[in-house]
């Protein structure tokens, strides 16, 4: 589907559940409150959202939460996707992933983003407020023995600058890409003074190694990619903040009641859930909620009420 602002709107976030079994100190507080079960599209719901979705033509879905393995019935969600798609994506924060990642292979899952924003437990701990690192690094395991194709997502920030080149040294152990997020203003407990730039994060960078700009896309999302020649590495920037793409996106979120939202940086959204039913009345829904993506976002002056994990992550 092409938008106002002739952009091809193509790629599905769609997040099953909003619970996440973190609480990652940029995303959510301790004491999140969650949607009711009895709120959540059922298997039923999805299945028809899924059907409409190939109908209008999109292209890839990618599932995720909150935490998405924490859905019970996520095996079947990924059949259903697998029935109408082939293959999906997932992003995790890896914990469950040591338990789920070859049924969910074996049922269409062809790439995993994982999170993993320190590799010393203390930190870990502090960022997560859980204890749950060997778990993330076990699941990260399996992920690449299956075979799929992963990448590493860490949003940077204060309290893991120190770690940037172990995170990089990591990566390129384990040959796998890692991307470097910025950090947004979507958490409650958002604060700027964490913030680092990825202009600065590159300047710290080149200090050791030589940053290569790589002409080509490693997945559909937003990261501009480099190689890090002396470690033959890929390293993305995600940088909402101070490097705007919005002129290249091509993806809705819908949350896991149904609501739809245009753009990640604003709280308007359009339900779908009261015409899940009705393939037609779904499709002018979708329809609409494109035709409704704004041009750009307006993070660094609009302040969001609604959290990153109610969204679509």
């Amino acid at each position: 589907m092409v938008d106002k602002y002739k952009r091809n709107i193509d790629y599905v976030r769609l997040s099953v559940t909003d619970k996440c079994n973190f609480r990652c100190n940029y995303c959510m507080i301790e004491n999140a409150e969650f949607m009711n079960d009895n709120e959540l599209l059922t298997l039923k719901q999805i299945e028809t959202l899924i059907k409409v979705l190939k109908d209008l033509k999109f292209k890839h879905v990618r599932i995720t939460g909150g935490e998405p393995t924490l859905r019970t019935d996520i095996i079947e969600i990924a059949k259903i996707i697998k029935k109408y798609f082939g293959n999906f994506s997932i992003t995790t924060n890896g914990s469950l992933l040591d338990l789920l990642a070859k049924d969910l292979k074996e049922n269409g899952l062809s790439s995993v983003n994982i999170s993993l924003d320190s590799l010393n437990r203390d930190n870990f701990r502090k960022i997560t407020r859980r204890d749950d690192l060997d778990k993330v690094l076990k699941g990260l395991e399996k992920a690449i023995k299956l075979g799929l194709k992963v990448k590493l997502n860490t949003v940077i920030q204060k309290a893991n600058f120190n770690e940037i080149f172990d995170l990089i040294e990591f990566a390129s152990k384990i040959n796998v890409a890692i991307r470097f997020i910025e950090l947004m203003p979507l958490g409650e407990k958002y604060n700027k003074e964490n913030f680092i730039s990825e202009d600065k994060l590159k300047s710290i960078i080149k200090e050791k190694y030589t940053l290569v700009p790589l002409n080509k896309k490693l997945g559909l999302g937003p990261s501009r990619y480099f190689l890090i020649k002396e470690l033959n590495l890929n390293i993305g920037f995600i940088s909402a903040m101070t490097h705007n793409f919005c002129s290249l996106c091509n993806k809705i979120r819908i949350a896991a009641n149904g609501s739809i939202f245009p753009c990640l940086a604003f709280d308007y959204y359009i339900s779908l859930k009261d015409v899940i039913n009705d393939e037609d009345k779904l499709k002018e829904r979708i329809i609409l909620a494109v035709n409704k993506k704004p041009e750009k976002h307006f993070l660094n002056k609009i302040k969001k009420v609604i959290p990153m994990h109610k969204m679509g992550g």
